[in-house]
């Protein structure tokens, strides 16, 4: 299989990788760390903040961490998985690490490989399955958000506290802001939005909330569905939990499904949400569509996608 995909750049930015990988590198590397893997048919997944995913033929992801600092996730994840497995219902899968290369001469750092969760990104999937997607979203998260606090703690999980926001977010602040204010033009309903957040006089702040074990990366991408059911058969990238606020893990629905479909989720939520549980999920969806619209602009990548997310988040009010 021929692929074009590169992930060449080297950076000192958090967001760039810091070494080269192609399919060729990977696919010398998992032959000769685990000679039984067919890597004649491999793939490129994707790729995130922390690692490129590839596929084998024979239903294996290998994950190669994109700077060295991240391989050292292998190890704080082992016990969140185990955790989040134990909770979940049977047909939602999680990565659980079967397969741990080590570092060698082709590819510096520890690599990891899980087997395939096949399905599609929540986001793609046809919207009469939507009511079905939403059920099995919502009995899902009130799995992750019954996990006990003591356990989840157990495991190497912290706490988000509440506080002033250090150097690193008010920069990330204002990079996204300048981004998303070059995309005003596009759209009405963005430059309402980049007015309002550019209104907020302490945006960053920590909303207080009662904690639950969250997710915290609920992204659509990490919400692998079967495209012919709308069953939720996986959830990926348990790199970012934390106990915090349960309303978190609903901002990306909203986002990416509407007002309505988060609705629908939450009917099958088993937890009694708090008063001001809608109120803080407006607010995250609305500003973090705005940030992630400029995030989008900053490094090209799905502007219009992040656009329909803006108006998706100020629907209700706009």
């Amino acid at each position: 299989m021929v692929s074009v995909w590169r992930s060449q750049a080297t950076s000192s930015l958090p967001w760039e990788p810091d070494r080269h990988l192609d399919v060729d590198i990977a696919r010398s590397v998992i032959r000769g760390q685990f000679p039984s893997i067919d890597v004649q048919q491999i793939r490129h997944l994707g790729s995130g903040w922390e690692f490129d995913a590839l596929a084998t033929g024979d239903g294996w992801v290998f994950r190669f961490p994109r700077r060295a600092e991240y391989q050292a996730l292998f190890d704080r994840e082992g016990p969140v998985l185990a955790l989040a497995r134990s909770a979940l219902p049977p047909e939602t899968r999680v990565p659980l690490v079967e397969l741990l290369g080590q570092p060698s001469g082709e590819f510096a750092y520890s690599f990891a490989g899980h087997r395939l969760i096949d399905g599609v990104a929540a986001d793609s999937v046809a919207p009469n399955l939507h009511p079905e997607m939403a059920r099995s979203i919502g009995v899902v998260l009130g799995a992750i958000h019954s996990i006990p606090i003591a356990a989840a703690r157990a495991a190497g999980v912290t706490e988000s506290r509440p506080g002033p926001p250090d150097d690193g977010g008010r920069a990330w602040l204002g990079r996204n802001l300048a981004g998303a204010s070059q995309l005003t033009g596009a759209d009405p309903t963005v430059a309402r939005a980049v007015a309002w957040v550019a209104e907020l006089s302490d945006p960053l702040r920590t909303l207080d909330a009662p904690r639950r074990f969250i997710h915290h990366d609920l992204w659509p991408e990490h919400l692998v569905v079967d495209p012919a059911t709308g069953q939720l058969v996986g959830i990926l990238d348990w790199t970012d939990t934390l106990l915090g606020d349960a309303a978190g893990d609903f901002v990306t629905l909203a986002a990416f499904g509407g007002w309505g479909f988060l609705e629908q989720v939450l009917e099958n939520y088993p937890h009694e949400v708090d008063e001001g549980f809608r109120q803080r999920l407006r607010f995250m969806a609305q500003f973090l569509s705005v940030m992630w619209l400029g995030e989008a602009q900053r490094l090209g990548r799905d502007i219009e996608r992040h656009i329909a997310w803006v108006r998706n988040a100020f629907a209700a009010e706009l």
